[in-house]
């Protein structure tokens, strides 16, 4: 069952990695319980507590850390400043970061990590623990890069559609979005011609005309439904010829969403994983982004 509540990944950098900014404004906005989760790891914590001898048995005690708690005790502070009414739970687990948070987010409304990078090189480092939790979640899963500072309001948000992967989810997420923020919503969906050296272009007069007609036809269809659901959401539909990574990408940026979303996929029915198109909106986004799984 799912929890009716936002849950962020908070590490020692959680000032700096925007996550926590974000998961805040999203909880304040939809009067929503924050939970707040640092994760201890395990070969850490014993290595910080020198085991003791009780009736000749070794054991190893199980405190947490004070550094480790004082995390929490600041960022209870930075939340009570910011909303003294908001419902905030602060957690301190033991394990591997990225198994914990993966594993909450099967029973999270939201589940929201940080994302390190932040230009150059750097921006292609998406760190092993929000990449782990963004393949294998469950539900929405935002990855908010480092020293994100967040959009006027009014900034649009963009989902992806593929043709070939399921859109529900991610579309379903994009309109509420939409509709919680008062902001547009872009639907792009790339497409692109057969090569020409192939006997597609010979053999279908006009294929560009064709493709980018169905293309269309795929966002009318996709939209019609949610558009009756939320009809005040203003909705503007983008075909780009191209690979999609760079349509998303280039949409998100310009000018710049305040959220790009995209859909998940399940992978031997058991085992959620990302597509090609999603690692590399992952690893390249200089926005907050949305991985919508469909929970098992």
């Amino acid at each position: 069952m799912v929890a009716n509540e936002i849950v962020v990944g908070a590490d020692t950098a959680w000032r700096r990695s925007g996550a926590v900014d974000w998961a805040l404004h999203e909880a304040i906005l939809r009067r929503m319980p924050l939970r707040a989760v640092h994760v201890v790891d395990e070969r850490r914590r014993h290595a910080d507590v020198a085991p003791v001898k009780i009736d000749g048995e070794v054991i190893i005690p199980d405190p947490v850390p004070a550094a480790d708690q004082r995390v929490l005790d600041e960022l209870s502070s930075y939340v009570a400043a910011a909303d003294p009414a908001l419902d905030l739970g602060t957690d301190v687990l033991v394990g591997a970061p990225s198994r914990r948070l993966a594993e909450l987010s099967a029973e999270a409304e939201l589940t929201v990590v940080g994302r390190r990078g932040a230009g150059g090189f750097a921006r292609l480092l998406l760190g092993s623990t929000s990449e782990y939790i963004a393949y294998h979640g469950q539900g929405p899963v935002v990855v908010v890069p480092a020293g994100w500072q967040g959009r006027p309001g009014g900034a649009p948000i963009v989902v992806g559609v593929d043709a070939h992967e399921q859109n529900d989810g991610a579309l379903a997420f994009a309109f509420e979005m939409a509709d919680l923020h008062h902001a547009p919503l872009r639907m792009v969906h790339a497409w692109d011609v057969a090569a020409r050296d192939t006997l597609d272009l010979a053999a279908i007069p006009d294929l560009r005309d064709h493709q980018q007609r169905l293309a269309g036809e795929l966002l009318d269809a996709v939209a019609e439904p949610l558009q009756h659901k939320h009809p005040d959401v203003h909705v503007e539909r983008t075909l780009i010829e191209g690979h999609p990574v760079e349509a998303l990408l280039d949409t998100a940026e310009s000018p710049a969403a305040q959220l790009l979303v995209i859909g998940g996929r399940h992978h031997r029915a058991t085992t959620l994983m990302l597509g090609s198109v999603a690692r590399g909106v992952l690893h390249h986004a200089t926005v907050p982004v949305a991985v919508v799984h469909e929970r098992t």
